[in-house]
């Protein structure tokens, strides 16, 4: 992904999360704070930091975390939340764990 590929998807996601708020659309509001909400664990914020620092160079960077975020929320779901793998649990997490990885690669194009 180039420095301003990553920048636009940045500049876009901030808008409509914007926008989303302020005209009070419940259907984005309510799964941009569940993803926020899965952001909080300090397990996936660890994972997704470490494993984006150490595979930032590889060629299917994406895909390779793709694989490691849905591995990872597996995991925090079962071990440390406990309880049933239900879908929409495991894909907030998936999405909390690339937005990690996504930060983690646009501060790397913004030094």
């Amino acid at each position: 992904m180039s420095k301003k590929t990553c920048f636009m998807i940045f500049v876009v996601s901030v808008i409509v999360i914007m926008a989303a708020y302020i005209l009070r659309i419940g259907a984005v509001t309510t799964q941009v704070e569940q993803v926020f909400s899965a952001m909080r664990s300090p397990y996936i914020a660890g994972a997704a930091v470490v494993l984006a620092l150490l595979l930032n160079k590889q060629k299917y960077y994406w895909l390779i975390m793709l694989g490691c975020a849905v591995l990872t929320a597996v995991l925090v779901q079962l071990f440390v939340v406990g309880g049933s793998l239900t879908a929409w649990s495991l894909v907030y997490k998936t999405v909390a764990f690339l937005v990690y990885a996504y930060l983690v690669a646009l501060i790397r194009f913004m030094l």
